[in-house]
């Protein structure tokens, strides 16, 4: 089948596949955010390169298995951001591997994580709508890079709320890698 890109490019994406646990949550981290995935990202949702969509997951196509029980809880972007390239990134990320989306996490008001000094204040934006569509089922929140975890916390803590079953996070690239390695 066609790819997303070549395998050339593919193969400058850092690979790390990382189970671990955040606040008591399996997280699984797809790549280390390194510096062919933040120029890829970049242009994907900066530049609005929505052909790109697919590459992130293409190396991953055991998550359709993996997560086909799951309600995908999608981490918000700015809605003028959305507006303007028109197309929210994280769903359409998502939608290479499930159909199950749930788009009820949202910000308050526009708030850019990267341009925030204390990242903590995400927890006082992010809110949810139509929680109960979470109520005693599996949820995996996702979420494209994490860098202080700040919004995965505020995620977690919105979903708690509505009791779903479990909760697990996807995070397609961090960092900080060598963190979770402990």
């Amino acid at each position: 089948y066609p790819r997303s890109l070549c395998l050339n490019c593919l193969s400058k994406f850092e690979v790390v596949s990382q189970k671990t646990h955040l606040l008591g949550y399996s997280t699984y981290v797809l790549y280390k955010y390194n510096d062919f995935f933040r120029k890829t990202l970049y242009q994907y949702k900066a530049l609005d390169d929505y052909a790109l969509k697919d590459c992130f997951i293409e190396s991953f196509q055991e998550l359709k298995r993996t997560y086909k029980n799951y309600i995908i809880v999608v981490i918000p972007s700015s809605q003028k951001d959305n507006k303007r390239r028109g197309f929210c990134p994280n769903v359409e990320i998502v939608k290479t591997f499930s159909q199950h989306i749930f788009t009820g996490l949202y910000k308050k008001e526009d708030y850019k994580q990267t341009k925030q000094k204390d990242r903590s204040q995400v927890k006082k934006i992010l809110s949810i709508k139509e929680g109960n569509l979470l109520y005693k089922k599996n949820v995996l929140i996702f979420d494209d890079v994490m860098t202080s975890s700040n919004t995965l916390q505020a995620a977690f803590q919105q979903v708690e709320k509505y009791h779903p079953k479990q909760i697990k996070a996807l995070v397609l690239a961090c960092p900080h890698i060598d963190y979770f390695k402990k």
